[in-house]
């Protein structure tokens, strides 16, 4: 198994077929609708358990070698070239930031199922304390079973290079098809999240040209042109990497960024204007409502301040952490469309039939 590529091969023609190529097979899965989804989704989570088992008792026995308790519990080293640990270790929280994204997705799918205003807060809470669960299991499993940290820290893919180590080639390329497999069932889920969102935008007016968007498609009524759309988004986006291999760095941390940030603005709404008039549906957080919400917006503002910090210094073109530079132009955008398009053509969700006709 080849585990010693350059920044350069990874983002070479090959590896972005690829990636195109499971973007467009996940379309065409979504496509399907919410009933397959709900058939991914519970293949899904025996996959992804069963895999998680196999992950944390087959790599820690089949090491040569382990860490001691003491190193894998209270060992902490500083590589990033800032003499402040404590900013290291904020630092750090990139890596971890990716296991709190996406748990929002069965709120958003849920709009076309049963009781989806008690079905969707109930999914959030039961994937973020899934992911925490197994996050801990996988991550005591996996420091038990690092034979060398420079050489994971020089790797192209430090995660292969772990598995090769622990285990041998051929288990290591069944861990990596485990892996493989749950991240294809991500890609599903979020493309189909993502476009029932924007389709729901532009059931509201809020797009540009929203009745071609919001038209449905096929016997499954799917929001074929809107998978598609995001398709060609993802596409666009990548196609920089060939130039630039800091680009696709700045992309991931950009994403956590504004997908958090997108998660604290209603959050953030509700504290200034509807802190105590809120209408209440059938899943409240009681008294704890205004709290956990304050923690909510109080965390994402310090998480995304310390995501556009550079991750090494000292800095050079290479290591400059370029999500501010991204983040503004995405708040430019964003901006532009509302105020140009947007506020003019959105009058609010609606909600029934009625409401529809009515606009």
């Amino acid at each position: 198994m080849c585990i010693a590529l350059s920044m350069a091969e990874v983002f070479s023609g090959a590896y972005v077929g690829v990636y195109i190529a499971i973007l467009l097979i996940g379309v065409g899965y979504s496509y399907l609708g919410i009933t397959f989804s709900a058939y991914l989704n519970k293949f899904m989570v025996i996959w992804v358990v069963v895999g998680t088992v196999i992950v944390v008792i087959a790599m820690p026995v089949m090491a040569p070698s382990h860490p001691s308790a003491s190193w894998v519990f209270t060992e902490f080293q500083n590589s990033t070239g800032y003499s402040n640990s404590g900013l290291a270790f904020f630092l750090g929280l990139l890596q971890a930031g990716w296991t709190l994204l996406g748990y929002e997705n069965g709120a958003q799918i849920s709009e076309g199922t049963k009781n989806a205003d008690v079905t969707g807060p109930r999914g959030i809470i039961v994937s973020v304390v899934g992911a925490m669960v197994q996050g801990i299991v996988l991550c005591i499993a996996t420091l038990f079973s690092i034979q060398d940290v420079q050489e994971l820290q020089e790797s192209s893919f430090p995660l292969a290079t772990l598995f090769v180590r622990a285990t041998n080639d051929s288990l290591a390329a069944f861990f990596m098809v485990i892996l493989a497999v749950a991240e294809f069932g991500s890609v599903c889920n979020c493309l189909l999240s993502a476009a029932q969102l924007m389709w729901s935008m532009a059931r509201d007016e809020c797009f540009p040209h929203h009745q071609f968007w919001y038209k449905l498609s096929g016997k499954h009524k799917s929001p074929l042109r809107i998978l598609l759309l995001e398709a060609v988004i993802c596409i666009i986006l990548i196609m920089p990497s060939f130039g630039s291999e800091v680009y696709w760095s700045a992309i991931m941390s950009t994403s956590v960024i504004c997908i958090n940030v997108a998660y604290g603005l209603p959050f953030f709404c509700r504290l200034i204007w509807k802190r105590n008039g809120m209408e209440k549906g059938p899943f409240d957080l009681g008294r704890w409502s205004v709290p956990v919400n304050f923690v909510a917006v109080s965390w994402i503002i310090f998480f995304g301040i310390i995501l556009c910090i550079p991750s090494v210094n000292p800095v050079d073109a290479v290591t400059m952490n370029w999500s501010s530079l991204m983040i503004g132009a995405i708040l430019i955008f964003s901006l532009g469309f509302w105020f140009l398009g947007g506020r003019g053509n959105y009058k609010g969700p609606m909600h029934t039939l009625a409401d529809m006709d009515t606009k």
